[in-house]
C-alpha cells in the first residue's frame, strides 16, 4: 500500500470523526486540519517506521528463507549421508555376522588341529621312544651278530683246515679203503651247513651249534681216519715185508 493511500484513508477516517453541528459540538476547519496535520505526521512516522520495520521483517524472512532452503538441502544431503551410512551399516553387520561366523568355524578348526597336533606329537613321542628302544636293540643285535660273524668266520676257517685236511685223509682213505662214498656224504652235508651259515644270527647261531657239532664229528672222523690209515699202513707193510 502507498503512502498516499493511506494517507487518504487516514483522512477519510478523521472526516468520519469530525463533529457535526448536530451533535451540539462546533469545530473550526483550522483547528481540525491541525489535528489532522498532526496525525498525518505521527502516522507517517508510525507509517515509517512499520515500513522499515516490515522491510528489515521481510529482509529477515527472505534471509530465514534462504537459511531454511539452506538447512532443507543441508538436511536432505544429510538425509541421504544418513541413509547410505545406514545402507553401509547393514552391509557391514552383515560382513561382520560373517565374519563373526568364519572366526567362529577358524576357531573351531583351529581347536580340532590343535588336539590333532596334541594327538600327533604324543604318537610321535611314543614312534620316537620305540625307534630309540629299537635302536638300542638293533645295535646290541648288530653287536651279537658280529660277534657271531667273527665267530662263524674263526669257526669257517677251523672248518676250511678241518676240511682240507679231511679232503687229503679222503683222498688217502680212498686209496687205502672204500669209505670215500661216506666221506663225501659227510662233505655234502658241510656244504649245506655252510649255505645255512648265510641266514640271520639265529640262523648264524644254529649253524654255528650244527659247524661245532660237525667239526667234532669231522674230527672223530679224521681221528678214525688216521688210526685206520695207520693200521691199513701197518698191515701194508707188514704184508710187504
Amino acid at each position: 500500500m502507498k503512502n498516499t493511500d493511506i494517507d487518504g484513508q487516514i483522512y477519510a477516517n478523521v472526516r468520519a470523526f469530525k463533529p457535526s453541528p448536530r451533535d451540539g459540538v462546533v469545530a473550526s476547519d483550522d483547528g481540525v486540519s491541525k489535528s489532522f496535520l498532526a496525525y498525518k505526521t505521527n502516522s507517517s512516522a508510525e507509517i515509517e517506521q512499520l515500513q522499515t520495520s516490515n522491510n528489515n521483517l521481510t529482509k529477515e524472512r527472505d534471509q530465514i528463507q534462504t537459511s531454511y532452503n539452506t538447512l532443507t538441502k543441508e538436511r536432505d544431503q544429510i538425509q541421504t549421508s544418513y541413509n547410505t551410512l545406514t545402507k553401509e551399516r547393514d552391509q557391514i553387520q552383515t560382513s561382520y555376522n560373517t565374519l563373526t561366523k568364519e572366526r567362529d568355524q577358524i576357531q573351531t578348526s583351529y581347536s580340532t588341529l590343535t588336539k590333532e597336533r596334541d594327538q600327533l606329537l604324543t604318537s610321535y613321542n611314543t614312534i620316537t621312544k620305540e625307534r630309540d628302544q629299537l635302536q638300542t636293540s638293533y645295535s646290541t643285535l648288530t653287536k651279537e651278530r658280529d660277534q657271531i660273524q667273527t665267530s662263524y668266520s674263526t669257526l669257517t676257517k677251523e672248518r676250511d683246515q678241518i676240511q682240507t685236511r679231511y679232503n687229503t685223509l679222503t683222498k688217502e682213505r680212498d686209496q687205502i679203503q672204500t669209505s670215500y662214498s661216506t666221506l663225501t656224504k659227510e662233505r655234502h652235508q658241510i656244504q649245506t651247513s655252510y649255505s645255512t651259515l648265510t641266514e640271520e644270527r639265529d640262523n648264524l647261531q644254529t649253524s654255528y651249534n650244527t659247524l661245532t657239532k660237525e667239526r667234532d664229528q669231522i674230527q672223530t672222523s679224521y681221528n678214525t681216519l688216521t688210526k685206520e690209515r695207520d693200521q691199513i699202513q701197518t698191515s701194508y707193510s707188514t704184508k710187504t715185508k
